[in-house]
C-alpha cells in the first residue's frame, strides 16, 4: 500500500514537471480565448465522472500493458522537438490513459475512457482561421437566402449582408465557432450519458455541424427582421444580448428533436 502511494505521488509530480508548459497555455488559452472559455469547465465535469466510477478504480486481475503508456510518450517527444505545444498537450490524454492501463488494467481503462479523452474538447485546435473564414462566408449566405425566404429584401457580398443603406459584416464573432465548438461539448457529454445504441450517438454527433451552422445563419436572420422592422440599432442589441441564448435554443432543440425522431424510429422498426 505503501509503496503503491509512493507511485502515484510520484507519477503526480512528474506529469506535472512534464505538462508544465501545456498547463501554463492551457490557461492562458482559457482565459484569453473566447472560443475555449468553457475550457475551465471541462476538467471539472471530466473529475465528476471518474469519480462516479471509483468503485472501479482498484486493482483488477485483468491485462495490463504499458503500450499505450511509450505511445504518449512518443507522441509527448515529438511535440517537445517540433515545439508544437498543442502535440505536446494532446499526448498527456494517452498520457493518463497508459498509466491507468499499466496500473489498473483494461477494464478500469475503458471505465474512465470517456471522462479522460472529454479533457479533447479543453485543447484549442490549431489553424482555427481558415474554419472561422469558411464558417463567415455559409453563415453569410444561409442568413441572407433565409431572411430573403421571410420577406427582406437583401443582398450579400462576401461577409457583408446589405440590407438598403445598411450593411452587416458578419464578423469572424459572428461565424457561430465558439458556438459550435461549446455545442460540440455538449452532445458528446449528452451521448455518453443516455443508454442509447452507438449508431445513434455517432448519428447524433455529426448532425451537431449542420444544425449549428443553421442554428447560428437563423439567429442572423432574426437580427436581419428585427432590424428591418424597428432599426439597426435595435437589431444589433438583440444579437449582443439575446443572440447567444436563441443560438443555443434553436441548436439543442433541433438535437433534442432529431434524439426523439431516431428513438421514434427506432422504437417503431422493434414493434414491426
Amino acid at each position: 500500500m505503501k509503496n503503491t502511494r509512493l507511485w502515484q505521488t510520484g507519477l503526480i509530480f512528474i506529469t506535472v514537471f512534464m505538462y508544465l508548459g501545456s498547463f501554463r497555455w492551457l490557461i492562458t488559452s482559457w482565459l484569453t480565448n473566447e472560443t475555449y472559455s468553457q475550457g475551465l469547465l471541462i476538467p471539472i465535469v471530466s473529475s465528476v465522472l471518474i469519480w462516479q466510477k471509483r468503485d472501479l478504480l482498484h486493482d483488477q486481475n485483468d491485462r495490463k500493458s504499458p503500450v499505450l503508456f511509450i505511445a504518449s510518450l512518443v507522441i509527448y517527444i515529438t511535440g517537445q522537438l517540433t515545439g508544437a505545444i498543442f502535440i505536446t498537450t494532446v499526448s498527456l490524454i494517452p498520457f493518463i490513459l497508459g498509466i491507468i492501463l499499466f496500473f489498473k488494467g483494461i477494464k478500469t481503462m475503458r471505465a474512465v475512457a470517456f471522462p479522460v479523452i472529454f479533457l479533447i474538447f479543453a485543447i484549442p485546435l490549431p489553424g482555427l482561421e481558415n474554419v472561422t473564414l469558411v464558417l463567415q462566408g455559409i453563415s453569410t449566405v444561409l442568413a441572407t437566402q433565409m431572411a430573403q425566404f421571410l420577406g427582406v429584401t437583401c443582398s450579400h457580398e462576401g461577409c457583408q449582408i446589405l440590407m438598403g443603406s445598411t450593411v452587416f459584416e458578419i464578423a469572424p464573432a459572428c461565424s457561430g465557432l465558439n458556438s459550435i465548438i461549446s455545442l460540440y461539448t455538449i452532445v458528446a457529454l449528452l451521448c455518453y450519458l443516455i443508454p442509447d445504441p452507438l449508431i445513434d450517438k455517432l448519428v447524433l454527433f455529426a448532425a451537431v455541424l449542420p444544425l449549428a451552422i443553421f442554428a447560428n445563419g437563423f439567429r442572423i436572420t432574426i437580427t436581419l427582421i428585427i432590424a428591418s422592422y424597428y432599426g439597426l440599432d435595435i437589431g444589433m442589441n438583440y444579437f449582443h444580448d439575446w443572440g447567444g441564448i436563441s443560438f443555443y435554443i434553436i441548436a439543442l432543440a433541433s438535437i433534442f428533436a432529431l434524439l426523439g425522431c431516431i428513438r421514434w424510429m427506432r422504437k417503431t422498426n422493434i414493434k414491426q
